[in-house]
C-alpha cells in the first residue's frame, strides 16, 4: 500500500485479490484449532504486520469465512496491525452440528462469546507482546459477540470496532413477536434444527440486488469462492439459530450490561441496512460514555465490502480512530 487509505479500486479487484490481497495474508498467516469442549474444533488464523503496534481481533458475521475478510485484514496488516480471526461454530470449518452445508445451527449465543474467550486467553493474550495494545473488530453477529465480551471481559481491550453489529434483527416481512412465536413452537416440537421460514439453501445463481454489499466486484468475488467451496456455502439459519438470535441481541443493549463496558467504542452504522435494525445499536452507544457512533448513508450491512466510495472514508476513520 503506497499510503494508509490506499483502497483497492472496485475495477481493479478481482486483479488485486489474485496478485496482492491473498499473498499477502497468505505469507503472513499461520493457522491452527483448538478445543474449549471436546471433540469440537475451532479454526483460527493469525497474521503478523510487518512492524506491529497493536494486535486486532476479528470475529466475523452470519454465514461467513476468514477468507471474506483478507481484503480486511490486508489493510489492517499494511498499517502495522496484527490480526487474529476465529472462525465461530457453526461456521465454515469449525465445528458443525449439522451436515447441510448452507445452514448455520447454533444453539447457545453463550458458546460462541465462551469460544472467543478461550480463543483470547489462551493464544491471543499469550501471542501478543506485553504492552501491545489489544482491539477487536467485529461485524454483524461477530459485533454483537464483541460487544457482549466487552461487557463480560471488560479489562481486555481498550478499543473495539462494532461493524453494523447485530443488536437488533430486522425480521421483516415477519414481526419479531411472530417469529418468535414460531421459533418458540417448533424448538418446542424438536424442529429447531430445521431452516427459519424465509432461509433458503445456498445458490449458485447469487442475488446482487438483495445483497448486503454495494460492489459487485466484491459480490462476483467472493459468489465465485463459494461456488468453488462447499464450507463457504453457508446461507441459511436454523430455527434454534434465530431464536438465540433474539436473545443475543435482548442481551447485549441491556443497560445493566452495557455499563461494564471500558473500551472506547466506535460503532458503523449502516444508511440501507437489509439485515439489522439500528435502534438497538444506537441503545448500546447511548449506554456507553464516550462512543461514537459514525453512519454511512449509502451504505448496506456489508460496509467492510462496499464500494471504494465507501471504503476510504471508513478506512480514515478507523485509522484515525485507532491510532487517536
Amino acid at each position: 500500500m503506497r499510503n494508509k487509505v490506499d483502497i483497492i479500486r472496485d475495477e481493479d479487484l478481482q486483479r488485486d485479490w489474485k496478485e496482492i490481497v491473498r499473498p499477502y495474508c497468505k505469507q503472513r498467516k499461520v493457522k491452527g484449532t483448538f478445543e474449549r469442549k471436546p471433540r469440537q474444533r475451532i479454526l483460527y488464523e493469525h497474521m503478523k504486520a510487518d512492524e506491529p503496534k497493536a494486535t486486532v481481533v476479528l470475529v466475523h458475521g452470519f454465514t461467513e469465512s476468514l477468507v471474506k475478510f483478507y481484503e480486511t485484514c490486508y489493510y489492517f496488516l499494511a498499517n502495522g496491525y496484527n490480526v487474529w480471526l476465529i472462525q465461530q461454530r457453526g461456521h465454515g470449518v469449525s465445528y458443525r452440528n449439522v451436515e447441510d452445508v448452507s445452514l448455520v445451527h447454533i444453539t447457545d449465543y453463550n458458546d460462541l462469546v465462551d469460544d472467543l474467550d478461550f480463543f483470547i486467553h489462551e493464544l491471543v493474550i499469550p501471542g501478543t507482546p506485553e504492552g501491545q495494545p489489544l482491539y477487536i473488530y467485529g461485524h454483524s453477529m461477530g459485533g454483537g459477540v464483541a460487544a457482549i465480551y466487552l461487557e463480560r471481559y471488560p479489562e481486555v481491550f481498550s478499543k473495539a470496532i462494532l461493524n453494523a453489529p447485530m443488536m437488533e434483527i430486522d425480521s421483516a416481512p415477519i414481526p419479531v413477536w411472530l417469529a418468535k412465536s414460531v421459533a418458540r413452537v417448533m424448538i418446542a416440537a424438536g424442529k429447531g434444527n430445521k431452516y427459519m421460514p424465509g432461509s433458503k439453501p445456498f445458490s449458485d445463481d447469487g442475488d446482487f440486488e438483495n445483497s448486503c454489499t454495494t460492489c459487485r466486484e466484491r459480490y462476483d468475488q467472493y459468489l465465485a469462492l463459494a461456488i468453488k467451496h462447499d464450507f463457504l456455502k453457508m446461507s441459511a439459519l436454523s430455527i434454534s439459530t434465530a431464536m438465540e438470535f433474539f436473545k443475543l441481541t435482548q442481551y447485549v443493549t441491556e443497560p445493566e450490561n452495557t455499563a461494564r463496558v471500558k473500551a472506547k467504542v466506535l460503532l458503523f452504522q449502516a444508511g440501507n441496512d437489509n439485515m439489522v435494525l439500528p435502534g438497538g445499536q444506537e441503545r448500546f452507544v447511548k449506554n456507553i460514555p464516550g462512543a461514537e457512533l459514525v453512519r454511512i448513508e449509502d451504505a448496506k450491512h456489508e460496509i467492510y465490502r462496499c464500494g471504494a466510495d465507501i471504503l476510504v472514508p471508513y478506512w480514515e476513520k478507523i485509522l484515525e480512530f485507532l491510532e487517536s
